[in-house]
């Protein structure tokens, strides 16, 4: 009898605890992160009218939009890394971009925790779409991600990746695929692909569209030629900076117009590209019903020069490496469902793209990550939630190799070190607020404001920064390519 009473309650009470399951899955909030590359802050249609971001700024005016986010590293790489991370590059140990051909090591991240770790150990079907370059090899699928889609440096040169049109080749899963087309057209596809393949599992889709990367050719046509316009009303062609150029600049004065021109409209029309992308992925979140249950994250990897004092490129662009506002500063937008974030906000708080790393492990509940995170990260939840905050960062701080840079909304200091460690950094100052920006070095300001600065950037990396990996030993450290630009200099 025992036994027989076992079989007749047990399934109705299993049918429970599974439905209770299901229901628990369903409403885990579901990630999206969008990342593109090389997209300056002031590339976005809500800090320039002329430039056609319609969907961004949907997202913008019903989420949060955050107006003083920078990179930790603006280069790709690193700055990826320590997306991934949560850590500085003078933890994680990547300074510049990485060259699968050029790198004297393939053990880069090797002991991190990726974010992808995080959220697939808590039950995250997670799908990389796009980008990687964190690492080397990257066309072989990393930890935590259960969808791998990235590109195949084996089956073509590394200028493959960055085509916007015509045919690109794929690491799809490991294995080489190709796809001709629009290729950003196409990752909004996989990715809805993945979203409807993730079933009852929530899903976090990490989608890094290429744009709008160098070459600044081959947008459609439809885009690029609205731009050329209105582009010298944008940015206007002829300026300088007390930089020297990495690359050498046009020749002729007639260059000069033109190639900014041509240049300028096809970098905002890539822009204008991915736009088009977030709304159609918005609209298949809409048209699933899966809207009101999905965090949007969309950032860059750092900022870019588009002819800006004369330059095109970022903190690699000049020797030695700049710190410009348009390099270092990016755009970041954050929607989501209204019990997390409080829609219609622009926050003015220091942020930094490394932010992102504790703000997802947050909002999934990682409470042990959380606990041994080792990162300066900040969880960015408070802010989401609308939360007056008299305190969150008084300075925003970046590296790259050799240099390191700090501000406080009006003094920048960029301190410049050198291979020998007795001697002490090379300063360089700017006012963020003098009528010719950064094109020109400033008087240091008091001594006191210059001790400030001075001890909070000393202070910060005692705390953030492992001896092995540090930007002050930079020449001790595995090369990431041949161009790394401390190798370049008389540092």
């Amino acid at each position: 009898m025992k036994t027989s009473t076992r079989l007749v309650f047990a399934p109705p009470i299993l049918l429970v605890l599974c439905a209770l399951s299901l229901h628990l899955k369903a409403e885990q909030l579901n990630l999206i992160v969008i990342m593109t590359d090389d997209q300056g802050r002031w590339a976005l249609g809500d800090y320039n009218h002329r430039i056609e971001t319609p969907n961004l700024s949907h997202l913008a005016a019903n989420g949060v939009r955050f107006d003083q986010a920078i990179s930790p590293t603006p280069v790709c790489s690193p700055a990826r890394a320590s997306f991934l991370t949560g850590k500085t590059a003078s933890q994680h140990g990547v300074h510049d971009f990485l060259s699968d051909n050029d790198s004297t090591t393939d053990k880069w991240l090797v002991g991190e925790k990726l974010i992808s770790e995080v959220l697939s150990e808590q039950g995250y079907k997670v799908g990389l779409f796009g980008k990687w370059h964190a690492t080397t090899q990257s066309w072989t699928p990393v930890r935590g991600y259960d969808r791998w889609l990235t590109y195949d440096e084996r089956q073509a040169s590394w200028i493959n990746q960055y085509q916007h049109s015509g045919t690109v080749f794929f690491s799809s899963d490991g294995k080489g695929i190709s796809h001709t087309g629009v290729q950003s057209r196409f990752l909004s596809e996989e990715a809805i692909r993945f979203i409807d393949d993730s079933g009852e599992e929530p899903f976090a889709a990490f989608i890094n569209f290429v744009e709008p990367h160098f070459p600044f050719e081959g947008l459609p046509e439809r885009l690029v030629g609205p731009y050329r316009d209105v582009a010298a009303e944008i940015i206007a062609a002829g300026d300088t900076s007390s930089l020297e150029l990495m690359a050498k600049p046009p020749t002729t004065t007639v260059a000069i117009a033109s190639e900014h021109q041509e240049k300028l409209a096809q970098y905002l029309a890539a822009i204008t590209l991915v736009d088009e992308q977030v709304g159609r992925i918005l609209d298949a979140l809409m048209g699933r019903k899966l809207l009101d249950n999905t965090m949007i994250i969309f950032t860059s990897d750092h900022g870019h020069l588009t002819g800006q004092y004369g330059i095109y490129g970022k903190t690699n662009a000049t020797i030695p490496q700049n710190f410009y506002k348009e390099s270092i500063n990016i755009p970041l937008i954050v929607y989501g469902p209204k019990n997390i974030v409080s829609p219609g906000q622009v926050r003015h708080e220091f942020v930094n793209l490394y932010d992102i790393y504790p703000t997802l492990a947050d909002l999934t509940n990682a409470s042990a990550v959380e606990a041994a995170y080792t990162g300066p990260g900040k969880s960015l939840r408070p802010l989401l939630a609308g939360h007056r905050l008299t305190q969150f960062r008084d300075f925003q701080i970046s590296e790259m190799g050799n240099a390191r840079m700090i501000h406080d909304g009006r003094w920048k200091l960029i301190q410049h070190y050198s291979r020998d460690p007795a001697e002490p950094p090379r300063e360089v100052w700017y006012d963020l607020v003098h009528p010719l920006g950064e094109r020109r070095p400033v008087q240091p300001p008091s001594e006191a404001q210059q001790e400030h600065l001075r001890s909070a950037l000393t202070a910060f990396f005692e705390e953030y920064e492992l001896e092995q990996f540090s930007g002050r030993r930079i020449w001790e450290l595995p090369r990431h390519n041949a161009m790394e630009p401390w190798r370049r200099s008389n540092n």
